[in-house]
């Protein structure tokens, strides 16, 4: 199998900085990721809302960020995250500024997906209700000709494959399913088999990284910190490949180093052993 297209995520040209902390702007200008990324090998680019946000605020426009994307020939653009697009009051105030500003910025890159994240809290929407505003953020963002990819975590109120398909399937919109990850597949307990069995339409995007088998810590300090590059953990990473193969995935496959150690890295030394080590999987 030869190796599809990558995009460097957001995260993993960030430099040393978590996004779930406050102060979680990428520490290498814009313009240099997409270069470094780029000379690595990767045929997109990922980048965060705040980041944008940060872009524009410094007096340049999302213009001038396609034009940069279109001189390194990224081809892939990814937009993240949208939360809470499915809350009430305050919280879906500010998911509903977020929304549009995501849609303005891909309106502009030519983004071809927007993450988003699932529920979180017991008393957010579930079942139909659920399913209802996914499928009205999906009708939204097919005027923007957007892919909208909800990510499965393994510790929030769509903990696994089958309850995440099974929310994204009732609201059956033509642009919206799953981005699978192969972390939040394995720390759910998830297995190759079930991957290679989810429904092709309900595939809009893929990740990968690695990690030991064993958890370490807390869940959600093991996956801000302690992933690895493809092929230095223990992560069937070429099965998991196989698996989205069988399940009739053939779009690009992100690339999502989040690990204390690899923030150090140097950006283009970042970009470009992520790079390497994913595409070596295939």
């Amino acid at each position: 199998m030869g190796a599809p297209q990558l995009i460097a995520t957001c995260w993993t040209t960030a430099g040393d900085v978590r996004p779930d902390r406050p102060d979680n702007l990428g520490r290498f200008p814009l313009d240099q990721r997409i270069e470094a990324a780029a000379r690595a090998g990767y045929a997109g680019t990922g980048f965060w809302l705040g980041d944008l946000l940060a872009w524009e605020e410094s007096g340049r426009d999302y213009g001038s960020l396609k034009r940069l994307l279109d001189d390194a020939g990224q081809r892939i653009v990814e937009l993240e995250f949208l939360a809470d697009w499915f809350a009430t009051g305050e919280r879906r105030s500010r998911s509903d500024a977020a929304r549009a500003e995501l849609f303005r910025a891909a309106d502009a890159l030519g983004a071809r997906h927007i993450k988003v994240m699932p529920p979180f809290l017991p008393g957010d929407p579930a079942g139909d209700d659920l399913a209802g505003e996914f499928a009205a953020l999906c009708a939204q963002a097919e005027e923007h000709g957007l892919l909208i990819g909800l990510e499965m975590l393994p510790f929030s109120m769509l903990p696994n494959l089958a309850s995440a398909l099974e929310m994204v399937a009732a609201a059956d919109a033509r642009n919206g399913g799953l981005l699978v990850d192969i972390w939040h597949v394995m720390r759910s307990g998830g297995t190759m088999e079930e991957v290679a069995q989810l429904p092709p339409r309900f595939v809009i995007a893929a990740e990968l990284c690695d990690a030991m088998t064993a958890m370490q810590g807390e869940i959600t300090e093991d996956t801000m910190r302690h992933r690895k590059l493809c092929g230095e953990g223990e992560f069937d990473v070429p099965g998991f490949i196989r698996a989205m193969s069988r399940a009739g995935y053939d779009g690009p496959y992100g690339v999502e180093i989040l690990s204390d150690d690899f923030r150090q890295l140097p950006l283009r030394q970042a970009a470009l052993r992520s790079f390497e080590s994913s595409a070596a999987q295939f």
